[in-house]
């Protein structure tokens, strides 16, 4: 029974890990699958606009050189409709802002003022644009793409315009649906102001976007991937590119639990072929318990107690002289080694400062006790940042972790190999320095004051710190500590962004006293 009970534990835990690495690998597969696609379209997209404006502009020379022919205007208005990148309408609007041709003509916009947004129409519409989404004559929520009209002498004669309506069939919405999307992946599209350009549901077309992290990145001009709960609080895998000759920001995504819903099947197939194998194992373990009962017997006597130091060594020992025993026991050191290799990682951990990847205080008890066991001098370094509120309330709470994540950054950048470092808390930092004197020990925390303040941590501000160094109390880690606190102290007293040292230890005690 423990053998059949051993087999199936180490067979529980090579599915779940199974299921753990499928899982992981189907969420970063559709996260970097859905960015891929992101960026292309983006590409597409802009590709098109550029094609779009090319295409305008040709028409536009066209137009002008003709003195505004209305046989060439109408060949020419009937081209970029038929012949482009399907415009729902284009039309021609004269130096006054009035419309003077218009296709198609059911439209039945000719004499009626253009309706767009901002004053100085002539002013405005002397370059080619891209406009924000506005609410067209026909009431239809659009986008239009514009080029001006001028003859050869440079007279301005107005500008050709092409309009795509968002919530109906042809350009923008013809272009994505025609893409491949599977398996509940859809894309969306907003523009700078955060309004929704395309989405497969049209009722959201028009409507500003909220609470959206990847819409916060993506409108910086940023490519990537995210894993978010969307606004409707969907669990959601997303994929995001930037299109800067429009500035629209493109999202593909897709339902977490969509991507997932077929990890329960192959892991059903996984499983079907691990318990075959399994169950026929377990038979000829069962029938030969008698032959092969002592080496299990000593592995399981050693197992019974669960893990304790020495345990990998012990199972080495036992002598497994067939091949079920051995292979058993080499399940058992591989469990033990990922046992060993977990506890490791949860004893680094707890060493570990989260933030800036420096030691935390456990970690600082640990080395001072191994210094004081060693009997090895060391100085101490303690490390401020100036104004550290002042960042936070100016820059934000994110800005303040960088700051303190670049400057642990440029602590190790200054220390040798034997220095330790570690993160007090908030903006205090501290490092032993092995075998350094006070002296020694003034200069390092000199370049590192150096360092910190000619680095550009911040867009429009110096990031400086002060600086507390004390040498090492023979005997008194706690002393130690002290002075170097009293040190800086004596730093930011004097005006900070400066190394401040303490005094001997010996005379520091014997003033106190």
């Amino acid at each position: 029974m423990l053998s059949v009970c051993s087999t199936l534990a180490l067979l529980v835990a090579g599915a779940l890990g199974v299921y753990q690495a499928q899982r992981e690998q189907l969420i970063s597969d559709t996260l970097d699958t859905n960015e891929a696609f992101a960026q292309k379209l983006a590409a597409t997209i802009s590709d098109i606009l550029r094609q779009a404006q090319q295409d305008l502009a040709y028409a536009a020379g066209r137009m002008g050189r003709s003195d505004m022919d209305a046989r060439v205007v109408q060949t020419e208005l009937h081209r970029l409709r038929e012949q482009g990148v399907s415009f729902n309408a284009v039309s021609i609007t004269d130096s006054d802002g009035i419309i003077s041709f218009v296709v198609p003509k059911t439209l039945q916009l000719e004499g009626r003022r253009a309706s767009q947004p901002g004053p100085d129409v002539a002013d405005r519409y002397r370059i080619a644009t891209i406009s924000r989404p506005f609410v067209s004559l026909l009431g239809n929520l659009a986008v239009q793409l514009t080029h001006p009209l001028q003859t050869p002498d440079g007279r301005y004669l107005g500008y050709v315009a092409g309009t795509f309506y968002l919530k109906a069939d042809g350009g923008l919405s013809r272009l994505i649906s025609q893409q491949f999307f599977r398996n509940d992946t859809y894309v969306y599209v907003v523009d700078a102001n955060r309004l929704m350009l395309y989405h497969p549901e049209t009722e959201r077309i028009g409507h500003p976007v909220k609470g959206n992290t990847v819409i916060d990145e993506v409108l910086q001009g940023r490519a990537g991937q995210q894993r978010l709960v969307n606004s409707q609080g969907i669990d959601m895998l997303a994929g995001y590119a930037y299109a800067p000759l429009s500035k629209w920001g493109i999202v593909v995504q897709r339902p977490t639990a969509a991507t997932l819903s077929r990890l329960s099947g192959l892991m059903r197939h996984v499983l079907w072929l691990t318990l075959a194998p399994a169950a026929l194992l377990m038979i000829l373990l069962w029938m030969l318990s008698y032959w092969i009962a002592r080496p299990l017997r000593e592995l399981a006597l050693l197992v019974q107690h669960g893990y304790e130091q020495g345990l990998a060594r012990r199972v080495r020992s036992v002598r497994g002289w067939y091949f079920e025993a051995q292979q058993l026991k080499r399940a058992l050191l591989a469990a033990l080694d990922m046992v060993e290799a977990r506890m490791g990682q949860l004893r680094d951990e707890a060493y570990v400062d989260a933030l800036s990847g420096l030691g935390n205080r456990r970690g600082l008890n640990a080395a001072l006790l191994a210094c004081k066991v060693a009997g090895r001098p060391f100085s101490v370094m303690v490390l401020d940042i100036d104004f550290f509120k002042r960042i936070n309330d100016q820059y934000g709470h994110d800005a303040g972790d960088r700051v303190i994540q670049q400057v642990a950054q440029l602590m190790r950048s200054q220390a040798r190999e034997a220095d330790a470092l570690f993160r007090m808390g908030g903006e205090e930092f501290l490092a032993l320095l092995p075998g350094t004197r006070l002296a020694a020990g003034v200069l390092v925390a000199e370049r590192v004051r150096a360092v910190v303040e000619q680095t550009a941590l911040l867009p429009d501000d110096v990031v400086t710190v002060s600086i507390g160094v004390a040498p090492w109390c023979e005997g008194d880690s706690a002393l130690t500590l002290k002075a170097a606190d009293e040190a800086l102290y004596r730093a930011k007293a004097a005006g900070r962004n400066r190394v401040m040292a303490a005094p001997d230890c010996l005379q520091e005690g014997s003033t106190q006293a």
